[in-house]
């Protein structure tokens, strides 16, 4: 086998169905180290389409004398799924408001069993940041809730059963994403807790995720003074090499989250920003974009990374790649147990908060807003999925208005939001049609509740199809609400 260069330790993205050229002529020199899978890139269709195109992209490394790369998702569930063709679970707020460590590493299992059917090894998951901030609005319902302890707990559970099925985990956003109130992707994001404070809250899902086996970790792009004053975690030797390594024990590979996300290209030029990523402790950069940046990025590695260190980097990206740079297997997966497990996990976490919910007979349901549409096909239409497992059980006993019109009749009211706290306008409206509903149901954010403290309110903490039958089966009496809500709502 050829050795690796610095290209290995560069992830690349790409747009559309195929690999292009360029990029599996780099794949073949060893000047990319590992795949980005995105379903809003066009890079996820079918099962067909997915196994044609990893085939491909495997080839390529074989004939370059190389072992296969690692190809990497993200497959949290609920609002980050990349494969919607199999099956699909709740999300991590969902797991945390059912609280079942052994149910999180089931269904660890379950997803890791799916990606490896098609040759796909690493899954970006999970999210370990404590989601103590309301108004987080990247991670909300991608975190298992708001105690750390419990977090922590839930996040190792969904290590071992990953790693256990041979996917890697890259437990994110190291140090810790939930206390911010914006979004890494677009600005620049400070977190600005005391020392005890992060070691308290912030890390304990690290160090928990560490010791289960973690084989990689994924670092945020956010300053935290209280762990070095001038640099963002992924630009920070103090957090990437002294506090991670030396502190925490991590030894496995370490890579950013996307160098095209503003939270990181806002603080460092592009020509800056790869080199300095590495000599702080990187071992993989993730360049979503444009393969002459992709390619450009190995040589800067090369010229501006000491020797010792891109060795050190190399010697970790050349055993995970070992591990988790597979083949596409010859036969599929079943996916009948994992689509059952991900009902049952929707239905054990939907969750009631205050008054009991009454028993209804007729409903006019009101949705308010447009929830964000999913890049996956299977997750497009969540208000459509509703509407539809409402219409089979009450049938004609059931109307529906959109854009927070309310249904002439005097059936009782069914307000439906989706994350409309963070909407100023929505907020305004589900509050108006709250004083006079029988039910509020928070579609995706749990602290839709806070719009409407004195009525029934169900929670589903995500709006993948599975979590959306559940709701309608409470609503219709099939059964009751059995979750617990993970956070606190006031």
């Amino acid at each position: 086998m050829t050795t690796l260069g610095p290209g290995a330790l560069v992830w690349a993205g790409f747009d559309g169905p195929e690999a292009p050229a360029a990029l599996l002529d780099a794949i073949k020199a060893g000047q990319l180290g590992g795949i980005l899978l995105f379903a809003f890139r066009g890079n996820v269709r079918s099962k067909v389409q997915v196994r044609a195109m990893l085939r491909e992209v495997q080839s390529s490394a074989r004939a370059g004398g190389l072992p296969e790369v690692p190809v990497a998702v993200d497959q949290e569930g609920g609002s980050v799924v990349r494969v919607g063709y199999r099956a699909v679970f709740p999300s991590a707020m969902a797991l945390g408001a059912i609280g079942d460590p052994s149910l999180v590493e089931r269904v660890a299992r379950a997803v890791a069993e799916g990606l490896l059917a098609d040759g796909i090894a690493v899954n970006h998951a999970p999210v370990c940041d404590v989601n103590v901030e309301p108004r987080n609005p990247v991670i909300n319902t991608r975190s298992f809730g708001d105690d750390a302890q419990r977090v922590a707990e839930l996040a190792a559970a969904w290590v071992r059963g990953s790693e256990g099925a041979g996917v890697a985990t890259t437990p994110k956003h190291y140090p810790g994403h939930g206390a911010s109130d914006v979004d890494s992707h677009h600005t620049t994001v400070e977190v600005r807790a005391d020392r005890a404070t992060l070691d308290a809250r912030e890390l304990a899902p690290f160090r928990a995720a560490i010791a289960a086996g973690a084989s990689g970790l994924m670092t945020a792009h956010i300053r935290y003074p209280a762990l070095d004053a001038e640099n963002i975690a992924t630009l920070s030797p103090s957090i990437s090499t002294r506090l991670l390594r030396e502190e925490l024990g991590f030894q496995g590979l370490l890579m950013t989250d996307s160098l095209d996300m503003s939270g990181v290209t806002q603080v460092e030029t592009p020509d800056g920003l790869v080199g300095r990523a590495v000599r702080a402790g990187i071992d993989a950069v993730m360049v979503t974009t444009n393969i002459e940046l992709q390619l450009a990025a190995a040589e800067r590695i090369a010229l501006q990374v000491p020797a010792p260190r891109v060795l050190e980097a190399l010697r970790r990206a050349t055993v995970f790649r070992r591990r988790f740079g597979i083949g596409v297997p010859d036969g599929d997966a079943n996916d009948d147990s994992a689509r059952a497990l991900a009902r049952e996990v929707a239905a054990r976490s939907i969750t009631q908060v205050g008054p009991a919910v009454p028993h209804l007979q007729r409903i006019r349901v009101s949705f308010v807003g447009a929830p964000r549409l999913s890049p996956v096909e299977e997750l497009r239409d969540p208000f459509g999925t509703l509407e539809a497992a409402l219409r089979k059980r009450f049938g004609e006993r059931a109307s529906f208005a959109h854009d927070g019109q309310e249904p002439a009749g005097d059936a009782p009211l069914v307000v439906c939001a989706s994350s409309a706290s963070f909407d100023p306008e929505q907020s305004s409206r589900v509050r108006e049609l709250a004083s006079r509903a029988a039910v509020v149901c928070a579609l995706r954010s749990p602290y839709d509740a806070m719009l409407a403290p004195t009525r029934p309110c169900l929670l589903t903490y995500g709006d993948v199809p599975v979590s959306l039958e559940a709701l309608a089966a409470v609503l219709a009496g099939e059964r009751a609400a059995e979750g617990r809500v993970p956070v606190r709502l006031a």
